[in-house]
């Protein structure tokens, strides 16, 4: 066999392997910032997790605030209807 019939196939061997090399490290590079990615991501969200608890929390204080104001202005008004009644039944100037 003569050299032109193994430089052609090696050439192509050889170009090939260059090819398959440069691709395995773009797939490399590309894997690493997918990585980052899913790291940044996964991060967000369990920031985001832990401020809708955090949200949930301060919604539940707010409910029972609001229960609790509630029942002052009724206590408020049975007061006022208390106070109305004294005055009238005493003839008291309650203004």
């Amino acid at each position: 066999m003569k050299i032109k019939d193994w430089a052609a196939p090696l050439i192509a061997i050889v170009f090939a392997a260059g090819i398959s090399a440069a691709t395995l490290d773009a797939t490399a590079e590309d894997t690493e910032d997918l990585q980052e990615r899913v790291d940044v991501l996964e991060t967000k969200s369990s920031k985001q997790e832990i401020f809708d608890l955090k949200i949930e929390g301060v919604e539940a204080r707010l409910d029972k605030m609001e229960d609790l104001m509630g029942k002052m202005v009724e206590i408020q008004q049975q007061q006022a209807i208390n106070q109305a009644k004294i005055c009238q039944a005493t003839n008291a100037n309650c203004d």
